[in-house]
C-alpha cells in the first residue's frame, strides 16, 4: 500500500538522519580498506573517463564504476573521505527506497523481509563507509526489478553495472538464464520443442549477455583482476585454479544464521523441514553425504597469509569460537547449518532463489577469503524475491507437503 511505503521512506530517512549525526557526519578517521580505496578514488580523479592505461594499472581486486564514482567525487569536492562517504550513504539509501516502492502492495512478508536486510551488519558498515559492496548491491538490485518487471533491456545493463563493481555479480544473471531455461525445459514436451521455445522466448538471451560482460574485464587484466594487485593480496595463479569448498560450507552457513532461520521461525514454515526427510528421501541422503565429505575433507578454515591473517571466516565463526565451540564440533555445527540450507533451496520446487543460491554459493568456492559480507547479496536478492508470492517458494513446498492455505 502507498501509505506503508510512504511512511517508511520517511522513517529510513529519519533514521539515516540520525545515523549521519552519531557518525559524527562521516568525519572519523580512515575505517579498514578506506586506507586504499581512497588512494584509488583520487587516482580515478585525475581521468574521469578513465583510460584503457589506467584501468590496467589500478591497485584494487574489484572492478572499477565504485572508484570512477569517487573520482568524480573527488574532482568535485576534493579529497575528503567525508564526501565519498556520503556517495555510498546516498547509495545506501537509494537500494533501501528501490526495495521498499518495488515491494508488492500487500506482502505479508514486507516487514521481515525490510528487516532481515538491515539486520546483516554489512550493511551498516558498508553504508557509513566508503566501500565498494554498496554500489554492486544497487545495481543488483535495480537488475532484479527490471527481471520481475520484465523490462529486460534496464536488467542487463543492470546487471552489467553490477559486474562492473564487483565480479562475482555475475552468479545473478546466470541464474537469471538458469531459471528462464529451466522453465522452457518445464513446459517442452520433447528436445525438439524445447529448442523450438529456446528461440521464441528469448528472455534468457538478455541476462546471458550481461554474464559475458565479464569477458572483456579478464581480457583486459589476462586474469579476473590485475596481476600485481593479485599478487600483492597472495591471490596469485595457483588460487585460479583452486577450489575452496570449506568457503561453501560456510557461505550457506551464513544463508542459514542470515536468512534460512528467520524466515523459517518468523513465518513459522518449520513443517516443511521436519517433512522433508519423508518427502525427498534419497535427495535428503545425498545431502547427507555430501556434507559428511565436506566436514571430513574440506573443513571450513580461513585463508592466513601476510595480507590477511584475521582467525575467523566471518562473524558467525567469531561467535562460535567466542563461545569456544571449535575443531570438529565446530564444522559439525556447520555442517547441521548447511544442511537446513541446502533442504531450503534444494528440492522439486527449485526455483530463482534456489539458483541464486547455487551460484553465487559455488563462485564463492574461489574466493580470495571467506567473510560473511559475500553472501549479503543473495541474502539480499532472496529477501527481496520472498516478498512475492510466485518467487517464494515456501508457498508451494508448504501446500505440498502440509496442505497448509497459501499465503
Amino acid at each position: 500500500m502507498f501509505s506503508r511505503k510512504l511512511y517508511t521512506s520517511l522513517f529510513l530517512f529519519v533514521l539515516y538522519v540520525i545515523v549521519f549525526f552519531l557518525k559524527e557526519n562521516f568525519t572519523v578517521e580512515l575505517y579498514q580498506d578506506e586506507f586504499h580505496y581512497l588512494p584509488t578514488a583520487v587516482f580515478f580523479s585525475h581521468e574521469p573517463i578513465p583510460s584503457i592505461d589506467l584501468l590496467k594499472s589500478y591497485n584494487e581486486l574489484n572492478t572499477p564504476i565504485p572508484f570512477i564514482l569517487g573520482g568524480w567525487v573527488v574532482n568535485i569536492f576534493g579529497e575528503n573521505i567525508q564526501y565519498l562517504r556520503l556517495l555510498t550513504f546516498g547509495v545506501s539509501f537509494l537500494l533501501l527506497m528501490l526495495f521498499v516502492w518495488n515491494s508488492p502492495d500487500r506482502s505479508k512478508r514486507f516487514w521481515l523481509c525490510l528487516i532481515g536486510l538491515m539486520a546483516f551488519p554489512n550493511y551498516y558498515l558498508c553504508s557509513v563507509y566508503y566501500y565498494t559492496d554498496i554500489f554492486a548491491w544497487v545495481f543488483l538490485l535495480g537488475g532484479i526489478i527490471a527481471y520481475i518487471k520484465r523490462i529486460h533491456w534496464a536488467g542487463l545493463l543492470l546487471f552489467v553495472g553490477a559486474i562492473s563493481c564487483r565480479q562475482y555479480m555475475l552468479a545473478f544473471p546466470a541464474a537469471i538464464v538458469g531459471h528462464e531455461l529451466l522453465g522452457i525445459l518445464r513446459n517442452s514436451s520433447g528436445m525438439k520443442d524445447f529448442v523450438s521455445k529456446l528461440f521464441s522466448d528469448k528472455t534468457w538471451v538478455y541476462y546471458a549477455v550481461a554474464f559475458l560482460s565479464i569477458v572483456p574485464w579478464f581480457l583486459l587484466w589476462n586474469g579476473p583482476a590485475p596481476a600485481a594487485v593479485m599478487a600483492e593480496q597472495h591471490y596469485d595463479s595457483d588460487k585460479l585454479i583452486q577450489y575452496n569448498f570449506g568457503y561453501v560450507m560456510y557461505a550457506s552457513v551464513c544463508l542459514a544464521v542470515y536468512y534460512v532461520i528467520p524466515e523459517v521461525l518468523i513465518t513459522r514454515k518449520l513443517g516443511y523441514f521436519i517433512e522433508y526427510p519423508r518427502k525427498y528421501p534419497r535427495l535428503f541422503v545425498v545431502l547427507l553425504l555430501l556434507i559428511a565429505t565436506l566436514i571430513i575433507f574440506f573443513p571450513a578454515k580461513q585463508a592466513y597469509n601476510p595480507y590477511f591473517t584475521w582467525p575467523y571466516l566471518g562473524y558467525v565463526d567469531q561467535l562460535f569460537m567466542t563461545l569456544h565451540i571449535t575443531g570438529l564440533v565446530k564444522q559439525i555445527c556447520f555442517g547441521l547449518l548447511m544442511l537446513v540450507t541446502l533442504m531450503r533451496f534444494i528440492s522439486p520446487q527449485f526455483n530463482l532463489g534456489s539458483w541464486m543460491f547455487v551460484f553465487n554459493t559455488l563462485l564463492l568456492g574461489k574466493a580470495q577469503l571467506s567473510w560473511d559480507k559475500y553472501s549479503l547479496p543473495v541474502i539480499m536478492a532472496l529477501w527481496f524475491l520472498a516478498m512475492f508470492d510466485q518467487y517464494w517458494s515456501l508457498n508451494e513446498n508448504v501446500k505440498s507437503l502440509e496442505g497448509e492455505k497459501v499465503v
